[in-house]
Parts: structure tokens; sequence; C-alpha cells
């Protein structure tokens, strides 16, 4: 007997199939493999659900952000990926509801709608397509403040002339001497027209000029064509104004826009998030990527492909209510970015506006030869020293086990088995500084007994505390899960924590190594920790310790390479984890390093592969190691 399949899980699977032919619509042709591959499992998992709904409509709805299939609610609507949404926002859709027997034709029509300028519901209809059917959002726009007529308006020559008209003249001439009547009438017929709108106000002064009908109606249509003229002529006149400054904008515009374009021949184009929807093929050479392999990634991260810089607008949305902000994103190597800028000088006019560049090219390829050349020495010069310094540190600790206790030559011995053992770790940080610049370090994850990682770091550092006379302690608790991690990389990374605290934790001291489970929001993680009771670090200083080349405890230096917690860090951020440091001078340090819970494999989650589902990680820590 056949299982029934999970009605969800067929609209999830659904979802992921139409995202995926939403994408691959715009990078390829229709009749392409993976175009038609994707099709066919769309119109497969709609015959699927039409059978597991019994025959009815298969409705995808967003709704206060949520999305909603046949009214269930299944995810967050920011849950979904770009493309889909967009779809929907695009053309305001409410609801695609498949009816049965879509096929693969016409959910080719629904993904080729993305890219039409009309209504979909044209689109579809000129594709034949019946099967499918959308559903806009309707928004009802309520005007408050509409004036509506006024009751109470009298024509020309209605009533005016005969009553008001009449009575004012008939007023003016039997009133007592000096005209009082006449003053008593103008202040009423100005107490008339502040509660009248316009027309009514105007027939009211005419109709105290003449009693005539005809006579008012055409002094009421004359005033009312110069009122008119007077009108246009003054917004006219205003407009002039506007156009030429709106003009005068739109010439810089295009001047800085002919000056920017006529120095490069590549074009990006980016969404409103500065991910990539289209490039050239001259920009997809100077990435070194197809447009296949770029497109909904962020434009910023393009400068981490090769030796590149990125330079772009924080604010990138066109909006036309509030000024935009000129602070720039800058990606890329600084190094790069510096010489760039250094070669590039821009010609203004003496308004202050920008018509032209002046650029001096720069020979990246020779700078990155030249980077190469140092990058190669490095690794070379640290294997050739670590060759005679191995057969030094076995010379010497076989002399030290001939050595008598009480021999003063003892003492001297152990010195120099120390110092030995100091440049095999300097040599150690400047080889993976130089497997990390490389990208040639490479993890090994899997699932790792967090406790046996802690416990086998603490047993490899025992000995250097015991001849310092500091206590080390390792605890784990109880029910700590396994980590998915590269266990050599881990227990370098605890070494190197338990190492340096080591240096800065005094005779008597302690320094305990933990492991232990995340709690709430973390409980997607085991935390190791390494606390000591050393001299601490400042506040301020609490943000540079990671950077390379530097050391700085208290405020003091101390010796080494400074390459240490930089590669430390680097390791556990390549592992999926992250680093955390709290201090005080004078309390000591905790260093704790969380990294993810083994999981297993099949358990990621279902919209994990959907394309722009979830934005790539960028490797930040190439920047943090100054990796270009």
């Amino acid at each position: 007997m056949t299982e029934t399949p999970d009605p969800k899980l067929l609209w999830f699977n659904f979802l992921k199939v139409f995202t995926r032919g939403l994408v691959q619509i715009n990078l390829y042709k229709p009749e392409h493999p993976q175009v038609r591959q994707a099709l066919q499992e769309g119109e497969a998992l709609l015959g699927q659900i039409a059978d597991s709904l019994g025959g009815g409509e298969f409705s995808v709805t967003i709704d206060n952000d949520k999305l909603l299939i046949n009214g269930v609610p299944l995810i967050a609507s920011d849950k979904l990926p770009n493309s889909l949404r967009n779809l929907y926002s695009k053309f305001r859709l409410q609801t695609i509801t498949f009816l049965p027997g879509a096929n693969g034709d016409d959910l080719l029509a629904l993904c080729q709608v993305q890219a039409f300028k009309g209504e979909a519901k044209a689109f579809l209809a000129e594709k034949g397509v019946e099967r499918i059917k959308l559903n806009e959002a309707v928004y009802a726009k309520v005007d408050s403040g509409r004036i509506q007529p006024q009751p109470g308006v009298v024509a020309p020559g209605a009533g005016a002339g005969e009553g008001q008209g009449g009575g004012a003249g008939q007023g003016g001439a039997e009133a007592g001497p000096g005209g009082a009547g006449a003053g008593q009438g103008a202040e009423k017929v100005a107490d008339k027209l502040a509660g009248q709108n316009f027309e009514t106000a105007l027939s009211t002064v005419v109709s105290r000029v003449t009693s005539d009908p005809a006579e008012q109606r055409r002094v009421v249509e004359l005033l009312q064509a110069k009122f008119k003229e007077a009108v246009e002529a003054g917004v006219t006149r205003a407009l002039e104004e506007v156009r030429r400054e709106k003009k005068k904008v739109e010439n810089d515009m295009v001047r800085t826009e002919s000056v920017m374009t006529s120095i490069a021949d590549g074009v990006v184009v980016v969404d409103k998030e500065g991910k990539i929807l289209m490039m050239n093929p001259q920009a997809e050479a100077i990435s070194g990527k197809p447009l296949a392999q770029l497109s909904g990634k962020k434009i910023v991260d393009l400068a981490q492909i090769e030796n590149q810089v990125v330079s772009l607008a924080k604010e990138i949305k066109s909006d036309g209510r509030a000024d935009v902000s000129r602070e720039i994103a800058k990606a890329g190597s600084e190094t790069m970015a510096e010489t760039v800028k250094k070669s590039t000088a821009i010609i203004q006019n003496e308004d202050g506006k920008i018509v032209g560049a002046v650029s001096i090219p720069t020979d990246a390829a020779k700078m990155k030869q030249v980077e190469q050349l140092q990058q190669d020495f490095i690794a070379n010069m640290t294997h050739e020293l670590r060759s005679p310094l191995t057969s030094i540190k076995a010379a010497l600790e076989i002399i030290g086990k001939d050595a008598t206790p009480g021999d003063s030559s003892r003492g001297i011995l152990n010195t120099a088995i120390r110092n030995t053992e100091r440049l095999n770790s300097i040599i150690t940080d400047i080889l993976d500084f130089s497997k990390l610049q490389s990208g040639k370090m490479i993890f090994h994850q899997e699932g790792v007994p967090a406790a046996e990682v802690a416990r086998e770091a603490a047993e490899a550092m025992r000995a250097w505390t015991s001849s310092k006379g500091v206590t080390l302690n390792v605890t784990v608790e109880p029910g700590v899960q396994h980590v998915y991690a590269d266990r050599r990389r881990t227990v370098q990374v605890l070494i190197n924590l338990i190492s340096n605290a080591i240096k800065f934790t005094p005779q008597g001291g302690t320094i305990e190594v933990s492991a232990d489970a995340g709690k709430e929001s973390m409980e997607g993680f085991s935390f190791f920790s390494v606390k000591d009771t050393g001299c601490g670090i400042k506040k301020e200083d609490q943000g540079k310790i990671f950077e390379k080349f530097v050391q700085v405890a208290a405020g003091e230096k101390v010796g080494g390479t400074g390459l240490g917690l930089s590669i430390t860090k680097a390791m556990v951020v390549m592992q999926g984890g992250r680093i955390t440091l709290e201090s005080e001078p004078g309390r000591g340090s905790t260093f704790r390093v969380a990294l993810p819970v083994f999981k297993g494999q099949g358990e990621q989650q279902i919209f994990e592969q959907l394309p722009d589902a979830k934005p790539e990680a960028r490797p930040w820590w190439k920047t943090l190691l100054g990796i270009k």
C-alpha cells in the first residue's frame, strides 16, 4: 500500500520548484534543460497536490505578512525567497490559484510574467493560460478632504439683483445725512462674503454694481476669465523657475553619468537591496564569474571574488521625499582602493559641477605579483626554519635526559628547550596565517565530542602550566552535545586560548577550561570557555586583540607574533562559530567559543536550498586578517 505524501511537504516542494523556475527563467532560455526540468517537476507536483485535494483548486496567498495555502497559514512571508515575494508585490497580487490540469507550459508563462511591463492577467490571457488565475489585492482610497458643493449659491441675476441689489440701492437712497446707511450696507456685504465661496461671493459683489441680470452674467464671466488669466500667468512664472532648476539638475546628472560611464565598459544592475540582477559581458569579465553564479548576491560581496574594489551609495532606493545620504559603502582591499583613488582626479567647472575625470592606469597585476612573491617567501622561509629547529629541539631533549639533577647546565638546557618551543609556536602561527591568506586551510568538519576536545587541549598544555605554577582545571557540563567542527583545528583553537591565558596568569593563578551547552536562543551551539585569573584587558583594548600583529594586555605589549588570536577567531568563524571576550583589568579574562551542534545529515530547513532564501554568509574573516 502506497503511503499518502504529507500535503505540506508537497506544498513546500512545489514552492521550491516554482521559485527555482522564477530564477532560472531570468538566466536561461525556456528550452534550457534546467528550466525544462523545473517545469516538469512543477507539473508533477501540481498533479499530486490536485489528487491530495480531491481534484480541488490549489491557491497560494500572501496576506498580513503570511503565506497561506488554501487559507491555511504556512510560513511568514519574510521567510520566502525574494523572487517569489517580488512577483506578488510587482503585480499587486494577493492570490495565485492553480486549477486542476495546470501544466508546465502554464507554469512557464507564469514565470515569464515577471519580465512583463503590463498587467499580469493580460499576459496570461495572451499566452492562452486558463488554468492559473490571479487575484489582485484591492486598495480603497478615501478622499476625506474633498470639497462638497455648498448650498445657497445665488445665480447671477436670479435674486441677488432683485433682493440684495434693490434693497441696497433703496437703503442708500433713504439713508440719513452723512451716508450712514451706505456704511452699514457695506459692513453687511463684508459679513456675507466671509461665509461664501468664490463664485457666490463674486455674484454678490456684482449684484451690488448692477441690477440687470444679463449685465451681471457678463460681468461675472469677464471677472472669472481675468482671474483665470492672472492665476495661469502666476503659475507659469513659478513653473518656469522650477523648470529651469529641474533642467539644471538634470544636466548636472547627465554630465556626471556621462563621465562615469565613459571610464567603464561594464554595467551591473542591482535591486534596492544591492543584490545583482543583471550584468553585461564586460562586467562578467571583471568579476571573473558568470551572471548565473552571481545573481542574487550583494554587489559589495563582489570584491571578495577577485582583487577588486566596490564603491556603492548606502541609499540606492529612489525616493523623492527626502534627501539621499552621501555615505558610501566600500568593499575590497584597502591598499587597492587607496591606489585607485589616488590615481583618479575629478574635473570640475567653475560652478563646482563634475564635467570630467583624469585617470592614471594602475598596474594591478604587478601589485598582485609582488604580494604573491611576499607570501611565497614567508611560507618557504618558515618551512625551512622548522626543519633545523625540530632537530635542535630533539638534540636538546636528549642531552637534558642525560644531565644529572644537580647539574647547573640542566637549567640552561631547560631554557633552551623552552625557547625552541616558543620559536616553533611562532613558526606555526606564521604558517597558519600563510595558509589562511592563500586559502589553503581546509576544515574537515564532523561530529566531535565537546568534552574530549576540551580535555585533549588541556592535557596538551598541562606540562607548561605545571612548570609555571599555574593550576589548570577542566569541567564539562553533563549532556553537552557534539559539535560540528574540525577536531584538530578546534583543539588548536583552545590551545591558543590556553597558551594566551598562561602568558598573562601569574604563578599561583588558575585557568579553567570548560564545555557547556547553549541555552534558549543559543541552544543550537555548544560552548568552550577558557577563564584565567590574570591581569585582564582594558575595555578600550578589547576590540584590538583579535587584529593581526597586535598583543595588548592591561595596556602592556608582550612578545610574540601577535597572530594567535586573529588566527583563532578566523578558525572559529570559518567553522560557523563565534568567539567573545569578557574581561576587567586585574580580574582576569574569559574567552567563550560557540560552535554549532552536530545534527547529522538531512535535518536542514526545507527552504535552505531555495534561491536567495538564505543570504550567503559573508566571510568577513578575510577582512579581519587583511586578506584580499
